[in-house]
């Protein structure tokens, strides 16, 4: 395989020539699946690409895979370190105008990477971004990911306004981004690890610039027990508690940016307009008595800062309703069925 060690050219093309596209693979302990994920970046239709894996210390069977490309792709393998790392790294031996990151049990479909090339040229666009077809670990599913539609054009306002998880996206593999965003916010900060990087990247880019979105279907999303998906998919106490840690720091980095660019942001307002935040701190106090939870007042008037017409505001309200007056087990069966803690 290419050596990690060459030269930091600057790409020349024009931005709307034909950008070089970096695609960086992360990887760890998806052997059984990285085959099939290189496969889908080379067969793009498109030049100039260059395509880098990053292997974040696996102990599987994906050293062997990598290097059977030798010649094709650049690698890079580390000791264990967090996706946050691996995503630096990644950045850190990039060149392209265009990036995109792909998680490794994910794939690319055809046409991706010209799409999102062009929807890159726009004047300033700084993000685009794919529907992705959902899969059972080898079979689609049918679904697609995100289901609703996806929010794009001018977020900025949205974002300050709402904060993280104000709009509804795909997730890593289905996202591509300009360099001149990345070079402002990378690398990312070590402390954050444990949160999802591509979070802290949508949370961001409504801050610099708009998101275009591609209609039709750009890559494969696979759910299994090993990723976020899979780990994520109970409402339990422990996940629970993951999400709304992985919340505080992310407001915590939007707002450190938000402020560094000359806008108000108040992580406090955020919360409180947040009703699935709510919501989880408030299960998380009925799973064990050790956490505070917000009082009923504030908790339902979450409900009425929602976008959109009253009749969503009402529903809402009704559920959280619900949840404070079902047992504790209903109260997680309701709270499952309208909160996705994978997309949070």
């Amino acid at each position: 395989m290419k050596s990690m060690i060459r030269s930091r050219r600057e790409p020349t093309s024009p931005a709307c020539a034909q950008p070089l596209v970096s695609v960086v693979i992360i990887n760890y302990n998806y052997g059984r699946f990285l085959r099939e994920c290189i496969e889908s970046v080379l067969r793009q239709n498109y030049e100039p690409m260059e395509v880098i894996v990053i292997d974040d210390g696996s102990t599987d069977e994906s050293r062997a895979v990598i290097e059977s490309y030798r010649g094709r792709i650049y690698s890079s393998f580390q000791p264990n370190a967090g996706v946050i790392s691996a995503t630096n790294r990644g950045f850190q031996f990039s060149r392209g105008l265009v990036v995109i990151f792909v998680d490794a049990d994910d794939y690319l479909l055809p046409g991706a990477v010209n799409a999102h090339a062009q929807a890159l040229c726009e004047p300033g666009v700084v993000r685009s971004q794919t529907y992705m077809t959902v899969l059972d670990a080898t079979r689609s599913s049918g679904g697609r990911m995100p289901a609703g539609r996806a929010a794009d054009g001018e977020l900025r306002d949205l974002i300050l306004e709402r904060g993280p998880g104000a709009y509804v996206c795909p997730p890593t593999s289905g996202n591509a981004w300009a360099r001149s965003f990345l070079e402002r916010v990378f690398p990312l900060p070590d402390g954050l690890k444990g949160v999802p990087q591509d979070a802290l990247l949508m949370d961001a880019a409504p801050l610099f610039g708009k998101t275009v979105t591609l209609e039709h279907r750009g890559a494969a999303y696979r759910i299994h027990g090993e990723n976020a998906s899979g780990a994520f998919a109970g409402m339990t106490l422990d996940n629970i508690q993951k999400i709304l840690v992985h919340y505080e720091k992310r407001s915590m980095r939007l707002a450190e940016l938000a402020t560094t660019l000359g806008h108000s942001a108040s992580p406090a307002h955020w919360k409180a307009s947040n009703w699935r935040v709510l919501t989880l701190e408030y299960l998380l106090r009925r799973l064990s008595p050790r956490f505070g939870a917000p009082r009923s007042a504030r908790h339902l008037a979450a409900a009425f800062k929602i976008r959109g017409k009253l009749w969503k505001r009402l529903v809402v309200a009704g559920v959280i309703l619900g949840i404070r007056v079902a047992p504790t087990k209903m109260a997680l069966r309701i709270a499952s069925r309208m909160i996705e803690l994978r997309l949070m």
